[in-house]
């Protein structure tokens, strides 16, 4: 069962209005260096305005370098295809709010939060990266809380690693850290992160958002952009116009990566949301992201580029109907418009909160969308049609031997998170068989961090806090 949303016709309008607002309206670039390195490359530059202009063929040059796949690597030696037909995920480890079991409400993170959602993400088959929101935790007070916290989360993972850095020290430290966490190896060949760059809607990229790209492609790290319109404010009040905005944002920056380093990887992410007119808030989870998220990710795949959807992301940090009415909906637009990576696993609350037992609830989620996308086969209508002969009219199937073979064989949806219990009052909750398997899945943890390379981090962070005190 795959989602579709836009039709042939209107890829084409969309990629045509793409060319139309990148050659004419351009985008305002305020860097010096890049706007000399992009006119060479044959960009329209006007330089007091800081604005660059991509004429469509210049564009469609670019665009054709962009890898259809490329390849990551965790710490301990695993690769991953990305674009080669095989969807991976991303989990998330912290938001500025948890979803405490106990209480049902939010708190702010805790390093026990961290540690925990770290190893959860470990343990997840289906997850092969993981971010991590750059927020501090309540253990500590002063300077070193979010370093306290990022140093938890590197000494309990393997997997690979989405930088979100908020500042150029930060992104610095990144590649100090990746230069530990690569054991060796160059990092520039290591291919253990991918980087975001960030846009300021409308058609903006800021001076440190330059040199973060800059920085990404000197080290041929692939490139994800944040790209998030919200309509009303900062796009068109219109999904179709917001679509665009947000399309013709990634297309430049893509096409930007190209003009840096040809070839250099990039997986195309689009996160809009809509303002509410009547409050100013962001909106970031509401049901209008199920068709954007499907025409986004349309829209990449018209251009053979790599992409990656939010999933199974909520409006509300409770655990109820809207909670799983949403989450069950944004799964499905993800996994099943053929997604390369599905993002996010963990996070509700509007996008500002997450939860351990949330991570598995999601992951249960993601099953369910998995096997809806599977569809029905009717390879087994012969068998069948003879185990109907065979048993006659008012007959049973408990040892026919179709029952007998598929029993065990996937036919049907099957997820311990799900009850299936037929209604019984002390079934456990999915809520309730989530917390459980949460405790099961940190007990006794042991690091799959080589211990020199745990060392050596240990050693970074006490070196940095002791230039703090």
């Amino acid at each position: 069962m795959k989602i579709r949303v836009l039709s042939e016709t209107q890829i084409e309008e969309l990629k045509r209005s793409t060319e139309h607002l990148l050659e004419n309206v351009g985008f305002h670039v305020p860097h010096e260096g890049i706007l000399k390195l992009v006119a060479k490359a044959g960009a329209k530059v006007d330089d007091a305005a800081g604005v660059i202009r991509l004429p469509a063929a210049l564009l469609r040059e670019l665009l054709s370098q962009v890898p259809s796949s490329y390849s990551i690597r965790t710490v301990d030696g695993k690769e991953y295809q990305v674009g080669g037909g095989k969807q991976h995920s991303l989990a998330i480890v912290t938001d500025p709010w948890i979803i405490d079991y106990d209480t049902q409400t939010p708190r702010r993170p805790c390093l026990e939060d961290v540690r925990k959602h770290t190893i959860i993400a470990q343990k997840l088959d289906h997850v092969s990266a993981i971010s991590r929101m750059d927020f501090p935790v309540v253990e500590y007070g002063d300077a070193t809380s979010s370093l306290r916290a990022l140093e938890i989360h590197l000494l309990n993972h393997t997997k690979h690693y989405f930088v979100y850095a908020g500042s150029l020290e930060g992104f610095q430290q990144w590649r100090e850290l990746g230069s530990i966490l690569a054991g060796g190896t160059e990092l520039s060949r290591s291919r253990l992160m991918t980087v975001a760059v960030a846009i300021v809607s409308p058609l903006t990229l800021t001076d440190i958002n330059v040199e973060l790209l800059l920085g990404a492609t000197a080290n041929n790290f692939p490139v994800i952009p944040t790209i998030c319109p919200m309509a009303g404010t900062t796009s068109p009040y219109s999904k179709d116009t917001t679509l665009l905005l947000g399309n013709a944002e990634n297309i430049f920056v893509a096409a930007l990566t190209q003009i840096l380093s040809p070839g250099n990887p990039f997986l195309y992410l689009f996160g809009p949301s809509r303002s509410n007119m009547r409050t100013g808030h962001d909106m970031y989870y509401t049901v209008d992201k199920v068709l954007w998220k499907a025409a986004a990710t349309e829209l990449a795949k018209s251009y053979g580029i790599p992409v990656a959807a939010e999933c199974g992301g909520t409006m509300t940090y409770r655990y109820d109907q809207q909670n799983g009415a949403e989450g069950m909906l944004f799964m499905l637009a993800a996994q099943n418009t053929g997604s390369d990576f599905l993002n996010g696993i963990g996070s509700c609350h509007n996008a500002n909160g997450m939860s351990a037992e949330m991570m598995l609830i999601q992951s249960a989620w993601l099953d369910a969308a998995r096997f809806m996308g599977k569809g029905i086969s009717t390879s087994n209508l012969e068998r069948g049609i003879e185990g109907v002969l065979n048993a006659g009219h008012g007959g049973n199937f408990l040892t026919d031997d179709l029952t007998l073979d598929l029993l065990r064989s996937g036919e049907f949806f099957e997820n311990a998170m799900f009850d299936f219990s037929g209604g019984y009052e002390d079934a456990p909750s999915m809520l309730e068989k989530a917390h459980i398997e949460v405790e099961k899945m940190v007990c006794d943890y042991r690091s799959p961090i080589p211990e020199s390379v745990r060392e050596d981090l240990q050693r970074y962070f006490r070196n940095i806090y002791q230039k703090m005190e």
